[in-house]
């Protein structure tokens, strides 16, 4: 048997947006925010459902999922959306947009990072650490973020330009993970070239079994399912499902059995297809039965919840306020072709799920981090006593000791 060459043409192309895993060779596509990308072990598999769990009194779980549309969009790939509160088509025309240059960046950040330069070089020359120390890598308590890309070029524009400029604008990659300015919009030329679908006629008894189909129809419609073979040199797409507050009084349904057959028949679906899709749920409305969401997290592959300290009596008092917005749990992790899941070896955040995470938004981005707790009594306030001195130990009288026949004064030679 001769060894063959593999030729490259003939591999199948990844879609466009997407990478493998380092770790188990899973297709990857991102969520539009670094730092969750990093917890799920380099960005959230294809074929997989991620369950968000939203907040009582914020709308941080939305959030995300317009970072997840948005960051389909900015990839070229197909979105679709299902909201039963909220009007579809006026979220995905708030979606947020990129940055165009590195002046975006958080206003807190750059004056937070400028004010901690000066103090290092005001208290370089007066603070020594041990020569061992000096050389490791800084601890980070976040990921860094993406280098702002450029906005992708609808095809009205690139067939205005010459063959030469129209065929290297086609050729060039699609940015895997973008950086997002919270402050601008999403054009209303990129929103209508990249058709976005919307999942709003659901309409009779049971909203989950119309989603359900027209989410089928979406997947064999469009080349989506990789049960079906494609025709050769065929470029495949990644679908990205978004589904706002599902679960709340809004939605309809014959009993609530129907939701678990949902999530079973939609992870079996997305199992098979070049899709994944994120679920935002109000698991507060089901305080009083907490089985029922134990469920419905035992058929997604991964589980986030964001708890924001707004309205909450403990954590309004508590100084760790100052510096983030609320706590990130993890309670759940995609394991695909893998007994554990690749955060355990990848996550540079959540170090194999040993560390407490919590959130924060600024002006123009959201990021989530190590959590660490603010020095008891501020950076002024000295915490420990200062050590007694040689001089006063000296200074102080010692109780003069009279023994079996001493004088006083003088020290007794029987005294051990």
């Amino acid at each position: 048997m001769s060894f063959r060459k593999r030729n490259a043409d003939q591999q199948p192309k990844l879609p466009p947006g997407s990478r493998l895993s380092a770790y188990n060779g899973q297709l990857l596509i991102s969520t539009g925010v670094p730092s969750l990308d990093d917890i799920m072990g380099g960005g959230l598999p294809v074929g997989t459902v991620l369950l968000i769990k939203e907040d009582r009194a914020t709308t941080y779980a939305q959030l995300l999922l317009k970072y997840f549309l948005a960051q389909g969009i900015a990839s070229g790939h197909h979105c679709a959306l299902a909201s039963r509160d909220e009007d579809a088509s006026e979220l995905l025309r708030n979606l947020m947009w990129l940055a165009t240059s590195n002046t975006n960046d958080d206003d807190d950040d750059h004056d937070g990072a400028a004010k901690s330069a000066a103090r290092s070089n005001a208290e370089g020359d007066r603070l020594k650490i041990a020569w061992r120390y000096a050389h490791l890598k800084k601890f980070e308590t976040g990921v860094r973020q993406a280098s702002p890309s450029p906005p992708p070029q609808t095809p009205s524009a690139s067939v205005s330009n010459t063959d030469s400029k129209s065929s290297t604008n086609n050729n060039e990659p699609r940015p895997y993970c973008s950086l997002f300015d919270l402050t601008k919009h999403i054009p209303d030329s990129i929103l209508e070239e990249s058709k976005p679908t919307v999942l709003d006629n659901i309409d009779g008894e049971d909203d989950y079994e119309t989603l359900l189909e027209n989410i089928r129809k979406l997947v064999l419609e469009n080349n989506f399912s990789s049960a079906i073979p494609a025709k050769p040199n065929t470029a495949r797409n990644v679908l990205r499902i978004g589904i706002h507050s599902l679960a709340s009084p809004s939605w309809q349904s014959r009993s609530s059995h129907d939701l678990y057959k949902f999530f079973h028949s939609l992870r079996g679906l997305l199992r098979f297809s070049f899709g994944a899709a994120v679920i935002t749920i109000p698991a507060y409305l089901y305080d009083e039965a907490p089985n029922f969401v134990k469920r419905v997290e035992h058929m997604a592959d991964a589980v986030v919840e964001v708890e924001s300290f707004a309205g909450s009596k403990v954590h309004n008092d508590a100084p760790y306020t100052q510096n983030y917005h609320g706590f990130f749990y993890v309670h759940k992790l995609p394991v695909l072709n893998s007994l554990l899941p690749p955060s355990t070896k990848l996550s540079v955040l959540s170090a194999g799920g040993s560390n407490d995470l919590a959130f924060k938004l600024r002006r123009k981005r959201f990021a989530i981090e190590t959590f660490h707790l603010p020095p008891e009594g501020g950076i002024s306030e000295r915490r420990t006593e200062p050590p007694p001195s040689s001089s006063t130990e000296s200074k102080k009288k010692q109780p003069r000791r009279i023994g079996c026949g001493s004088t006083p004064g003088k020290t007794d030679p029987l005294e051990f």
